[in-house]
C-alpha cells in the first residue's frame, strides 16, 4: 500500500478492514504512524513558525509534501514547540496551533493518529494472550516464518499449520472487532 493511501484507506475502512490491514502491516504499522506523527509536527512547525503555507488537504498528502526535515532551524523549532508525546496525546495545550492556519485540520490529524495507535494497542494486545502461539505467530505476521516451516518444526502436516494459523487470525479478528465496535469482547 502507498503511504500516501495508507491513512486515507484506514479511515474509510470498516473495523474488519482495519484489523485486516493491520494484519498486513503487522510489521510496519507503528513505523508508519509514527513517520506521519513527525511529517504532521512538521507541518505544523511550517505553518507555525516559518509562514510556509501548506495547502489544505488530507493528511497523506500534507505529509508526502512536509514529512523530511531538510532544514535543521525547523527541526529545532519542532523539538521546542510541541514534543511528539504531546502530539500524540493531542495535547493541544498552551500556544502549539497559534498562528496556524488550519489547526482545526491538524488537530483532527492527530486525533486520527491517536486512534490507529490505539487499535493497534487493540490487535498487539490480543496477542499477548496468544500465549505459547503467540512467538510463532507474530513471526508469521512479519514474514520471519511461513507456514511450510512451522509444520516441519512443529512437527504436524502442512494442513493443520494452515488450519492453525486461520484459526488464530480468526479468534484475533473477531475480539479485536468486537472492541473497535465497542461489543463484548471477552477473552478468547
Amino acid at each position: 500500500m502507498d503511504d500516501r493511501n495508507f491513512i486515507r484507506k484506514y479511515v474509510k475502512a470498516d473495523s474488519k478492514q482495519k484489523v485486516d490491514i493491520i494484519f498486513r502491516h503487522y510489521s510496519d504499522f507503528m513505523g508508519i504512524i509514527d513517520g506521519y506523527t513527525e511529517g504532521l509536527r512538521y507541518m505544523i512547525e511550517c505553518e507555525k513558525d516559518y509562514n510556509h503555507r501548506a495547502a489544505k488537504g488530507d493528511l497523506g498528502v500534507r505529509v508526502q509534501r512536509g514529512g523530511s526535515i531538510s532544514d535543521p532551524t525547523a527541526a529545532v523549532a519542532i523539538r521546542k514547540v510541541m514534543t511528539i508525546e504531546a502530539l500524540i496525546n493531542c495535547d493541544f495545550s498552551g500556544d502549539v496551533l497559534e498562528d496556524v492556519d488550519h489547526a482545526e485540520e491538524y488537530m483532527k490529524d492527530a486525533y486520527v493518529l491517536r486512534s490507529m495507535r490505539s487499535d493497534y494497542a487493540l490487535f498487539t494486545g490480543q496477542l499477548a494472550i496468544l500465549g505459547d502461539k503467540r512467538d510463532f505467530f507474530e513471526k508469521y505476521l512479519r514474514g520471519e516464518i511461513n507456514l511450510m516451516e512451522y509444520a516441519t518444526q512443529s512437527g504436524i502436516a502442512y494442513e493443520t499449520a494452515k488450519q492453525k494459523t486461520y484459526n488464530i487470525r480468526n479468534r484475533i479478528r473477531t475480539q479485536v472487532v468486537g472492541f473497535m465496535d465497542k461489543k463484548m469482547g471477552g477473552i478468547g
